[in-house]
């Protein structure tokens, strides 16, 4: 079995006018909701053996506030890829991975949502519901495969454990 976490990364401020929006940082929401989600990670036991995290700034930092929760030392790779690329290639990123059976995405939206939406082909029908509806900064979602190896994964081929808002928290 795999078991993939999907995050948004956090709450960032507005553009700056002339400032590139790959440099945008986290605002204080973004910091404040990164705490609530830490301890859902902790509680969860969450403890993903490889992460792939977005190198724009924003998510860099989601990744600094919430990687001291994670005592597994999982190998962390940053990637302009997810910063720029569509829903295939996030899906050609997880599908590339190998030697980890659990994997944390920091991406973007409107593909973090898409991508959880797309993946699940199964779940609880109110979980399934939310994620389609809205992906707020800082979710995370929660998808199984019964499958051996990310090169596997298809639309539709995943199920939805759970997504956690920081709203609900």
């Amino acid at each position: 079995m795999l078991r993939l976490y999907i995050m948004r990364h956090a709450k960032s401020s507005w553009a700056v006018p002339g400032a590139r929006d790959f440099d945008r940082e986290l605002n204080e929401r973004g910091l404040s909701d990164l705490k609530k989600v830490s301890k859902v990670f902790e509680n969860e036991s969450i403890l993903p053996e490889k992460i792939l995290c977005s190198s724009a700034i924003r998510t860099r930092q989601t990744l600094d506030a919430i990687v001291d929760v994670f005592d597994n030392d999982p190998e962390i790779v940053f990637t302009e890829k997810l910063y720029s690329s569509g829903l295939s290639e996030y899906i050609d990123i997880i599908s590339a991975t190998k030697d980890a059976k659990s994997l944390l995405i920091i991406g973007h939206n409107s593909m973090c949502g898409s991508l959880a939406t797309a993946l699940t082909g199964s779940g609880d029908s109110s979980e399934l519901e939310k994620i389609a509806y809205k992906y707020p900064t800082a979710a995370i979602s929660i998808i199984d495969f019964e499958l051996d190896d990310w090169s596997q994964v298809i639309k539709g081929s995943g199920n939805l454990i759970k997504s956690v808002f920081p709203s609900q928290i």
